[in-house]
């Protein structure tokens, strides 16, 4: 039983608050294999070679088809030959870190062992890292247990991969957007034989029809020799995200909030709102006056960093109430600890040539 105690604490170990994989992938996962036999069957510590075969059923849940193969020496000097054959079902653990990701795992399958095939049982838990997006490194120690074979204790096992992630799944949040017509057909020529009208401002309407004399040149005109008039919508995005329970304002985002003073220097009448938000985490009391933290810290350093009057914003927290992404995933709660606002300004101008 020692065996076992020591894989169950291993396993509590690991259960702290990780980033999922992609529901519907794919993966492989080669690796080597090292066995701590049980005393009772007279084998030695031995390495072996490991390979699985894995779906990954949703974010947090996989099921994997895995093998392995291994010499055993035995202790009067010769070899065995164990193979096994199982299935695994893994569960990975919510975590803070965007790379590590504990998991635990069960499965069922057959060895076989000195020619006999032995039902076997394992359960274990071990810890995941992300190389890349397709790419992740695990490792995990199990116990091993054989429904038709009397031991007093189990087998412990430890076995390392490197997985490989296939098939699945694997916005710009600022643009400005103009609405623009197409330019006036430029008038059909005049007969050669014709004398040339009069264009005083060349802008292809002569000045027998112009009713706009003197427009720019680099103004494009309608029919009567008039600048067009275009709307044009300038718009600007900011969020801001925030560590979970926690109200600074990171220096990451100075940028950002840089370019919306920008905007509102450029544009003295653009007034804003900043909004305030946070995850589920917590009383909705509390969120509320956490929002409002948020949405009033990103306020002063749009006045203390940039010059910003302060009656040109104001701030709201909407605690809660307003997710962005499922509050069930440390991703999805990370994306709804934010501030966030939208600026939307409509320019009066003229069409250019």
């Amino acid at each position: 039983m020692s065996r076992n105690i020591l894989v169950v604490v291993f396993s509590l170990l690991l259960v702290v608050p990780a980033a999922q994989a992609a529901e519907g992938q794919w993966y492989i996962a080669p690796g080597a294999q090292w066995m701590d036999f049980n005393d009772d069957t007279g084998l030695d510590e031995s390495w072996g070679f490991f390979a699985g075969l894995g779906f990954q059923l949703t974010e947090r849940v996989s099921l994997e088809l895995s093998t392995f193969e291994m010499d055993a020496d035995t202790n009067l000097g010769g070899e065995v030959d164990l193979d096994h054959y199982k299935f695994d079902l893994f569960y990975d653990f919510d975590n803070s870190s965007p790379n590590w990701k504990p998991f635990v795992v069960a499965g069922m399958g057959n060895t076989k062992f000195e020619g006999e095939n032995n039902t076997l049982l394992d359960i274990g838990a071990g810890i995941k890292y992300a190389l890349s997006d397709r790419w992740e490194w695990r490792t995990a120690i199990r116990s091993y247990n054989y429904l038709d074979r009397d031991l007093e204790d189990s087998d412990l096992g430890i076995d390392t991969a490197l997985i490989y992630y296939f098939g699945g799944d694997s916005a710009p949040r600022r643009s400005t957007a103009s609405t623009r017509p197409e330019p006036a057909p430029e008038p059909a020529p005049e007969p050669a034989s014709a004398p040339a009208p009069r264009d005083s401002d060349g802008d292809g309407v002569i000045d027998a029809n112009d009713r706009c004399p003197d427009t720019p040149r680099n103004y494009a005109v309608d029919d009567n020799g008039c600048p067009i008039p275009v709307e044009e919508v300038a718009r600007v995005e900011l969020q801001v995200n925030f560590d979970f329970d926690r109200s600074e304002v990171k220096p990451e985002y100075f940028s950002e909030i840089e370019e919306v003073a920008d905007f509102m220097e450029q544009y003295p009448d653009v007034v804003i709102e900043l909004e305030g938000h946070t995850d589920s985490v917590g009383t909705e009391e509390y969120n509320r006056g956490l929002s409002q933290r948020r949405a009033d810290a990103v306020r002063e350093v749009l006045i203390d960093r940039f010059d910003v009057q302060g009656s040109r914003i104001t701030a709201t927290g909407f605690g809660e109430s307003q997710p962005v992404a499922s509050n069930d995933t440390s991703a999805g709660r990370a994306q709804n600890r934010r501030v966030m606002t939208v600026i939307i300004k409509t320019l009066q101008n003229y069409q250019p040539r």
